[in-house]
């Protein structure tokens, strides 16, 4: 009994060691950690997303297009796209530091979905979980993937402590210059959320019906 009670102990220890090593504040990360070598490399070596930029990078310094391998793995094209990511990166930060409240360190956030007609009702008496990808811009709320037999659009206003962002994924998102239009925040699941306002087809409701009731991403 005092071996099953020891490693119950030491896993539900370990669990939790995770768990807050996974919480992080926006404050705690540095542009070296995030930017490193290998997401350099992924985004460069990525087909879809960076062959545009290539083809930008060859044309604008009016190099041979048949070189186009070789370009692609030459420092100097490393260097113009850890360059790109880094300015986005900078922009993304600086942005969102603007977002987070000083005193409180909690952070406005923003998400648009599809709904039916009982979606509020629903939230009320059943739903709990308003899912991990938000915004940190009201603009950045828009339902790219909603459903087209629901007609409603709902945007919940939220608020979370900043650390409870996932701050590594969220950069990584925002300095790509193929999605940093979207200005997404990514959230770990299970992080505790405080509605402050749903707007249903831009009329907004009285959250008061809620009640306390406790609301997780």
């Amino acid at each position: 009994m005092e071996l099953r009670k020891f490693i119950q102990t030491t896993i539900r220890e370990y669990l939790n060691e995770q768990e807050m090593l996974k919480e992080a504040s926006f404050h705690s990360f540095d542009n070296d950690a995030i930017l490193n070598d290998k997401y350099i490399k992924n985004f460069i070596n990525s087909d879809d997303v960076a062959d545009n930029l290539l083809d930008w990078y060859i044309e604008s310094n009016e190099l041979d297009e048949d070189d186009k391998e070789t370009i692609r793995l030459s420092q100097d094209y490393y260097d113009y796209i850890k360059d790109e990511l880094e300015r986005h990166l900078e922009d993304a930060k600086e942005n969102i530091y603007d977002k987070i409240d000083y005193h409180s360190n909690k952070i406005t956030l923003y998400r648009a979905i599809t709904v039916d007609n009982n979606w509020l009702q629903h939230l009320k008496t059943q739903g709990k979980r308003l899912g991990i990808y938000w915004s940190w811009d009201s603009g950045g709320a828009e339902t790219h993937w909603g459903d087209s037999s629901k007609k409603n659009e709902a945007v919940i206003e939220a608020e979370i402590d900043e650390k409870y962002v996932d701050w590594e994924t969220t950069f990584e998102m925002n300095m790509n210059p193929y999605y940093s239009e979207e200005k997404e925040i990514r959230l770990f699941k299970n992080t505790p959320i405080k509605i402050k306002s749903i707007k249903i087809n831009n009329n907004e409701f009285d959250i008061s019906i809620l009640g306390n009731k406790v609301f997780y991403s």
